[in-house]
């Protein structure tokens, strides 16, 4: 490991808080996912800035990106998202408002723009949440037993 590295922080599975049943369990981690607090501890946060997203979570030690490609269905969760709730808006702004066609197309190019924007950390937690809501096999002795978690 180079000295430009920092050590990765021990594992510490003890640290989570995660109910077994479907109910308490999706709104535990929705709950963690808005916060955008990690979604194994609820302790400590994942980004450091707006699109910048800690490697790893301080305190219980989880590496939040699992392998390459981990995040794209974020991505595309993004673009869904934020595309249909700027779309919503553009298509009441069309039947409920006055503007001239101009001011209405700049609105939608904002919106179309800002949105993605705004719920980008949100996409990421939230990805996160289903995959830990989903893979109920993501245990602890999967999780410590596995290479990827453990990088030396």
């Amino acid at each position: 490991m180079s000295a430009s590295q920092p050590s990765p922080i021990p594992l510490r599975t003890e640290e989570w808080r995660l109910p077994k049943e479907n109910g308490p369990r999706l709104r535990t981690l929705l709950g963690r996912a808005f916060r955008r607090v990690c979604p194994y501890c609820g302790q400590s946060k994942l980004f450091k800035r707006w699109f910048n997203m800690n490697d790893q979570c301080p305190h219980c030690g989880v590496i939040y990106n699992r392998e390459d490609g981990y995040f794209l269905g974020a991505f595309a969760l993004n673009l869904v998202v934020a595309e249909f709730i700027g779309m919503g808006a553009v298509i009441i702004l069309l039947i409920r408002s006055n503007l001239s066609i101009l001011q209405q197309e700049a609105i939608a190019i904002g919106v179309a723009v800002l949105l993605p924007l705004l719920f980008y950390p949100f996409s990421r937690t939230l990805w996160m949440t289903i995959d830990l809501f989903f893979d109920k096999e993501l245990t602890r002795q999967h999780v410590t037993g596995s290479k990827m978690w453990n990088k030396k």
